[in-house]
């Protein structure tokens, strides 16, 4: 089972994970625009079978005053650093539709793998120090642990974009400069569709 392990996070990423930014990029704004707020429900590390994976975790809350029937899709991009000198890519997509949304909806990235466990049964504390009384200190390394670059999540209506969060200004920019690489995420076998009824949040 999968248990969530502490660690040190630098600060500016923290706060970026809450930001919600402004509508940059999306199209002139609809009268049956919904409301959308995105929050991070996990970031960080997990182990599963002795191996370590990089786990996130959102939180899509949606409220909706359009006409009865009316039909949105909203599609979840989760993006991964590149390693070395190569640019950030989009690593999981989800797409969802929904009529009328009015709650919340949670969406898992896939883990991204990052190798085997070998902290002996040594938790990192929110210091990034070892438990007390272990014999070594486990730090995490955030170019191996934290791969994650952020998150994106716009609403569309008839394939316009009527609403769009970023995690960070990072990630907005990556957006505003490779606006093309969205549409051919969604266009891939490997994005992931779901019921908005499955990720819906009771």
């Amino acid at each position: 089972m999968a248990f969530l392990i502490p660690a040190r996070i630098p600060a500016a990423l923290i706060a970026g994970a809450f930001i919600i930014s402004a509508n940059a990029g999306a199209a002139p704004l609809a009268s049956h625009a919904p409301t959308l707020s995105v929050h991070e429900t996990n970031y960080g590390t997990a182990i599963h079978d002795g191996l370590k994976e990089s786990i996130e975790g959102l939180e899509i809350h949606m409220v909706s005053y359009a006409a009865p029937g009316t039909n949105y899709e909203v599609q979840c991009f989760f993006l991964k650093k590149g390693k070395g000198n190569h640019p950030v890519t989009i690593d999981d997509t989800v797409i969802f539709e929904v009529t009328n949304p009015h709650g919340s909806y949670g969406v898992l990235a896939k883990p991204i793998k990052i190798g085997k466990d070998n902290s002996s049964g040594v938790q990192i504390s929110k210091n990034g120090k070892s438990s007390k009384g272990s014999k070594s200190q486990n730090f995490p390394n955030p170019s191996v642990d934290f791969p994650r670059e952020g998150y994106l999540v716009r609403v569309l209506s008839d394939g316009v974009v009527l609403r769009q969060r970023c995690s960070t200004h990072r990630v907005e920019e990556f957006v505003k400069e490779n606006p093309d690489l969205l549409d051919q995420a969604v266009a891939k076998k490997s994005a992931r569709h779901f019921q908005g009824n499955d990720l819906h949040q009771r």
